[in-house]
């Protein structure tokens, strides 16, 4: 599946913030998150670059508000999942290395090393 392209092209460079935010996220894609959330679990990524990347992906109709909020909550959308699991897979296409060899931070859940 080929998404559509990005308005927001910082999403689609590799870094290591995004890249542990966008695994927490694939980790629990039907969660509801607040940005205080995401950033509790990810003590090692500034709250600002969580901020950012959530009003990022907002912003691409990646996540949507979550109704009847108090504070901003929001969920991955359909398209969100799988255009993240498409920026990853890039990533690790461009790194050249193999999945297995990925770094923990663009690992799936289910590829954790034993």
């Amino acid at each position: 599946m080929t998404t559509r392209p990005l308005h927001a092209k910082i999403l689609d460079v590799y870094s290591a913030p995004r890249a542990k935010i966008f695994a927490a996220l694939l980790r629990e894609p039907t969660r509801e998150w607040r940005v205080s959330q995401l950033a509790a679990l990810l003590p090692d990524v500034s709250v600002e670059a969580v901020r950012t990347t959530l009003y990022l992906l907002l912003g691409e109709q990646m996540m949507e508000p979550v109704p009847f909020s108090r504070s901003l909550t929001l969920r991955l959308t359909e398209t969100g999942r799988s255009t993240i699991h498409e920026i990853r897979e890039r990533w690790t296409q461009s790194s050249g290395s193999a999945e297995a060899g990925a770094p923990a931070a663009l690992r799936y859940p289910s590829e954790e090393s034993p």
